[in-house]
């Protein structure tokens, strides 16, 4: 009884934490693909061209957390790379699409994660969130802490344009500058990045029936680093991302063969449908305080009990 206030606070900083991502589209995101700080569009929902999505280390047929004679968990590595379709601002509410993206700019998303098989069925999967991540799982080099997702602003008026899911090589010059081999001349290499941040949630299922399977995926990123002039968001705002990946890769994905030249073999090459939206959570200081005021309670309660 004397510890209940206690399990309380730590219960209410949690829902702090987590709920309010799912339910707040807030803060919207504004972009300047001039890079010169003036915001021209504010949107919540970005939505994604179809594209590819590879996951590695899969182990199909075992049974993971089915009691005595299961699996361990283990980790699987999930890769994928989106170009950016359509934007829009749910407090128009309108599509807020600004003029030029896919014509004369685009704007690109790699992210590299490991997640945690902790239950696995014959046709069923479960996928959480590890404790830590590998430093071969960082997309920024650039920036300290390993960093999951990365977004990219191309000026594709110089033939750079990323063709995802289309075959190896279609965006091997992000971030390399525009000397690199086979990359565009107009100055930004073949992408500048604008955002970066690291993995905090992350919550898959997966169900395959035959050779067809689809599943949902929700993932969530920290952000920490902005480039200002591209981007109006706050650094330590939550970047969610969700998609959903069937393993029938149609046709027009041929050849079949990740963006980054990655070839599947027996492991799970999914067709990913996605969209980002962007939500915002207490300041560490507010935080500190929530916790501060709830140990004052536990404390409180404490000593009623006492006398």
């Amino acid at each position: 009884m004397k510890t209940y206030p206690t399990a309380l606070a730590a219960a209410v900083l949690a829902a702090l934490l987590a709920a309010p991502l799912a339910a707040s589209a807030a803060p919207t995101l504004g972009l300047d693909p001039t890079g010169t700080g003036n915001y021209t569009t504010y949107a919540d929902l970005w939505t994604n061209v179809t594209d590819t999505g590879l996951a590695t280390g899969f182990i199909p047929g075992i049974t993971v957390g089915g009691g005595p004679g299961s699996a361990a968990p283990y980790l699987t590595e999930l890769r994928s790379q989106m170009v950016v379709g359509t934007m829009s601002n749910s407090n128009i509410p309108a599509i807020v699409t600004p003029a030029g993206l896919n014509s004369t700019f685009e704007i690109s998303k790699v992210v590299r994660f490991q997640e945690l098989v902790d239950a696995q069925t014959a046709n069923t999967v479960h996928f959480g969130l590890p404790a830590t991540q590998s430093a071969a799982m960082d997309v920024d080099a650039a920036h300290a802490g390993v960093q999951n997702v990365a977004i990219y602003l191309d000026n594709i008026t110089d033939g750079s344009k990323a063709v995802p899911g289309n075959g190896g090589n279609t965006v091997r010059c992000y971030g390399e500058g525009v000397t690199s081999a086979g990359c565009g001349a107009g100055g930004d290499g073949d992408g500048i990045l604008i955002m970066s941040g690291h993995l905090i949630f992350n919550d898959a299922s997966f169900a395959s029936s035959g050779a067809v399977g689809t599943g949902s995926f929700d993932s969530r990123f920290m952000i920490d680093y902005v480039d200002n002039n591209y981007l109006d968001v706050v650094t330590g705002s939550v970047f969610i991302d969700k998609f959903t990946g069937t393993t029938n890769v149609p046709s027009f994905f041929t050849p079949t063969m990740m963006w980054d030249g990655s070839t599947p073999t027996t492991v799970p090459f999914l067709k990913v449908d996605s969209s980002q939206s962007f939500a915002s959570i207490p300041e560490p200081a507010t935080l500190a305080l929530i916790g501060l005021g709830f140990a004052g309670l536990a404390l409180g309660t404490r000593r009623k009990v006492q006398f």
